[in-house]
């Protein structure tokens, strides 16, 4: 077939829909991570955590209930599709005093 004769590189719209969809799970799925080690950070990577769970008085114990929550949703998600990202979360929470 000739150059000339070539239809152009069509981009349909199911093909802009599924480039969107995998990029905003992606998308979600890293900032999920990024936030859940912020917060970890936060807390557990200063010199007195307890200081910041007693700032946050009655809010801790929901936000450490959410920090369950959220890493129980990431070991589903990135266990053995990113297992050393999950890995590396675990084993940030195991060095929590």
């Amino acid at each position: 077939m000739s150059l000339l004769n070539e239809e152009p590189n069509q981009i349909t719209e199911a093909k802009k829909k599924a480039s969107r969809i995998r990029y905003i799970n992606l998308a979600i799925i890293k900032e999920i991570t990024r936030v859940w080690n912020e917060s970890n950070d936060l807390i557990w990577k200063d010199q007195n955590p307890q200081n910041i769970l007693d700032e946050l008085g009655e809010d801790a114990d929901e936000i450490l209930e959410i920090d369950e929550e959220i890493l129980n949703l990431l070991s589903n998600i990135l266990g053995g599709r990113r297992q050393s990202e999950l890995d590396s979360i675990l084993a940030k929470k195991s060095q929590r005093q």
